[in-house]
């Protein structure tokens, strides 16, 4: 099987992801107890639905400041699914601003904490800062996809998690 099968067989886990996180920043405040802390991630300006049929491919886009998912949570009623989510994520007192992709699952634009070294005092301290921040944000992101698939998994999913997800996506009508 080619790589791109793989990925396309697969691609369901990072779309229920995009929901799942949305759901949890709209119902849960978006916060996750993970071993070194809790921290925060959002959905945050953007989030993209995509419905794929016989007829062809239709692409929603919702975007703004003051993001208002109410249209968005309506398009997922018509089967549209997530397939791009920008989201902000907060660790400790760091900041980090990107966007995730259901497709190969990239993290893009990321954008992180200004860097507080000075390059005239410590030239390598600038670079090591930036992948500490790095790092910092990757790792949090891959701690709560594992703890996604982990729920995934497991009876929790059918038994609660799903059903609260529909049932989410239903109140729009309210």
């Amino acid at each position: 099987m080619l790589l791109i099968e793989r990925v396309k067989e697969t691609e369901f886990l990072a779309r229920e992801f995009l929901l799942w996180l949305w759901y949890n920043s709209e119902v849960n405040g978006g916060t996750y107890k993970l071993e070194d802390g809790d921290v925060e991630l959002w959905v945050d300006k953007k989030i993209v639905l995509r419905h794929d049929d016989d007829e062809g491919t239709e692409k929603i886009v919702f975007t703004g400041d003051n993001l208002n998912l109410k249209e968005a949570r309506f398009a997922l009623m018509e089967k549209k699914q997530v397939t791009e989510s920008q989201l902000r994520l907060k660790v400790e007192e760091n900041e980090y601003s990107f966007t995730i992709d259901s497709e190969w699952m990239n993290i893009k634009t990321l954008k992180t904490p200004k860097v507080k070294q000075d390059i005239k005092e410590d030239p390598e301290g600038i670079f090591y800062e930036k992948m500490f921040l790095i790092e910092q944000a990757i790792s949090a992101i891959d701690t709560i996809y594992g703890e996604f698939i982990e729920l995934r998994l497991s009876p929790a999913w059918n038994d609660s998690v799903k059903p609260a997800l529909l049932n989410w996506i239903s109140q729009v009508k309210e």
